[in-house]
């Protein structure tokens, strides 16, 4: 809103609030007004003829024809209607002054009390700069025709009339600035209805409560997976639906009138319906000229009998994969003790301890500690079908810093990579270095081998056939994820 002005700067704004005002008192005032100045002009003018004083009959002739055009121009130019008021003012000024001229002392003082107050109207019903001409145009014209017509000069009275039409400019931009700040808090409850249905996509219900019937009022709503769309189904809603045992409707108006929640509320709540069904819902609450409540809607309706459908699904889902795999673990035991395949149960061994690991490097942290190298000869056990052997060159009984789990898995893969009857030699100088002889690891097939060469390996190469894969002194790990211990 201008400062000086008071105009909105949004045009949008501005023209429903010129809307707004013309229509609920700027032409109803209007109207009225011209109306009275019609009505008294005409018995004005049949008591002049009567009395055979016709001076004054062209003027009052003239206000009865401005007041019939003033309301057939106001159909065709509603939005002048600021212009109007502003002649309707100087109207009632002049036709004070005419009829000064023909009344009792007596009444004059009533008269002009009358035209005084008709002016004040005016003055409130009209915008901040129409009422600024209205005021400083009518209090000057009324002094220097007092100046004029008055022999005897009183300047306290016209210093004091300066003094009130200052005033009365100060008074009439206080009142129209707080006119204007209660409608744009009349629109902030509207806005939410514009607004949420462009940012949210989940169902949602807009309402209020009206205190004149006490009950909570519909406005929009979308997306709703039951029937939604006036205040009555609203109801319906608010009452099957409980929160902590008790029915939305209540929990919704305990809120608003509890005097301890701030102007705007917010909560995500689970709602229940006849212990069967359960909803997430976030709902919202703001206070202002009129409360307005959103509910949310996070997710679907869940009902507790589908609920125990669907875990009974997938429980005898996975007793039958659990199934699939003992069988198939058991046909390749049952093949191998037949044909006597010891190779065979070996891989079926290796390939489980494989998963085991994996698990376990999934579940644990990043545990970064001192680890001695010849505890992977266990190895050795584990790919003995293949006559692999792992060799450790560690002079001075070096321990290296590692993340054990990893480590393994990584020996586990270069094990699985090397050829039969071949060595895996690992040299410990100011790091590890591990050669062997093989196909070159594909970090690619599985995500978890590269986490773990991009933790654990600084370097990959390949020297006369052989692999040399470069281990990090410490493993690159994020100084939050790491857990020391020696």
């Amino acid at each position: 809103m201008n400062k000086y002005t008071l105009e909105f700067k949004y045009k949008s704004f501005e023209e429903e609030y010129q809307q707004q005002r013309i229509h609920t008192i700027s032409i109803p005032v209007f109207k009225f007004g011209s109306a009275c100045i019609l009505v008294v002009a005409t018995l004005k003018l049949i008591t002049l003829v009567l009395e055979n004083e016709l001076e004054l009959v062209p003027i009052l002739i003239a206000c009865q024809v401005y007041s019939l055009l003033s309301i057939v121009f106001l159909h065709f130019k509603i939005h002048k209607i600021n212009i109007q008021l502003i002649l309707l003012a100087y109207i009632l000024v002049a036709y004070e002054l005419i009829i000064k001229t023909d009344t009792s002392p007596q009444a004059l003082s009533l008269y002009q009390s009358n035209f005084t107050m008709c002016g004040v109207i005016i003055i409130l019903i009209s915008e901040f700069k129409e009422s600024l001409v209205i005021i400083i145009s009518t209090f000057l014209f009324k002094i220097i025709y007092t100046v004029l017509m008055e022999t005897q000069k009183s300047y306290l009275i016209y210093s004091s009339t300066i003094f009130l039409m200052l005033f009365m400019c100060f008074f009439s931009y206080k009142l129209n600035a707080l006119n204007r700040t209660s409608f744009l808090l009349s629109q902030y409850d509207y806005l939410w209805e514009s607004v949420f249905p462009k940012i949210v996509d989940n169902p949602y219900i807009i309402f209020s409560f009206s205190e004149d019937k006490l009950e909570f009022l519909f406005k929009s709503s979308s997306k709703m997976p039951f029937e939604c769309n006036n205040s009555k189904h609203l109801k319906k809603f608010l009452r099957e639906w409980n929160y902590n045992l008790e029915s939305l409707e209540n929990t919704f108006y305990k809120l608003y009138i509890n005097q301890n929640i701030n102007e705007f509320h917010s909560k995500r709540i689970e709602i229940t319906k006849d212990n069967k069904n359960k909803q997430f819902i976030h709902y919202s609450m703001m206070k202002s000229l009129s409360s307005t409540f959103i509910i949310k809607f996070d997710d679907s309706v869940i009902k507790v009998d589908d609920c125990k459908i669907i875990m009974r699904k997938q429980i005898q889902n996975q007793q039958q994969l659990r199934m699939q795999l003992i069988k198939s673990i058991y046909k390749n035991i049952q093949k191998s003790l037949n044909s006597k395949n010891l190779d065979n149960l070996c891989q079926i061994r290796n390939s489980c301890f494989k998963q085991i690991l994996n698990f376990k490097i999934l579940q644990q942290k990043c545990k970064v500690q001192q680890f001695d190298i010849k505890n992977l000869l266990f190895l050795n056990d584990f790919f003995g079908y293949k006559f692999n052997r792992l060799i450790i060159l560690n002079q001075k009984d070096v321990k290296i810093i590692t993340i054990v789990k990893q480590l393994r898995r990584l020996f586990f893969e270069i094990f699985e990579s090397a050829y039969q009857k071949s060595s895996i030699e690992v040299v410990i100088l100011d790091r590890a270095i591990v050669s062997y002889e093989g196909k070159e690891i594909n970090q690619k097939k599985d995500s978890l081998i590269k986490l773990i060469f991009n933790t654990l390996v600084e370097n990959v190469e390949k020297q006369n056939n052989r692999w040399i894969i470069q281990l990090y002194k410490e493993p690159q790990v994020n100084f939050t994820d790491q857990h020391i211990s020696k």
